[in-house]
């Protein structure tokens, strides 16, 4: 299942980066193109889904649960 279909169907999606050690929640809920990255050990912040940072997350970031996004 790519990271689109899994984000249709369930409405959001958790994505770990590697490059950058980095998590991203997506959402799918309409309400503008923002998603929120955290780096390890920092506070989640907003940025623009059309940003490079978070396009390469959404295609070629691995998907994870909930639980590890709040953990890291």
């Amino acid at each position: 299942m790519s990271n689109l279909d899994y984000l249709v169907k369930h409405g959001v999606l958790y994505i770990y980066d590697d490059y950058e050690d980095a998590v991203f929640k997506f959402t799918g809920t309409g309400k503008g193109n923002y998603c929120t990255v955290k780096f390890r050990g920092k506070e989640p912040y907003k940025i623009e889904c059309a940003t490079n940072l978070a396009c390469q997350a959404f295609l070629g970031g691995d998907i994870i649960t909930k639980k590890e996004y709040e953990k890291f």
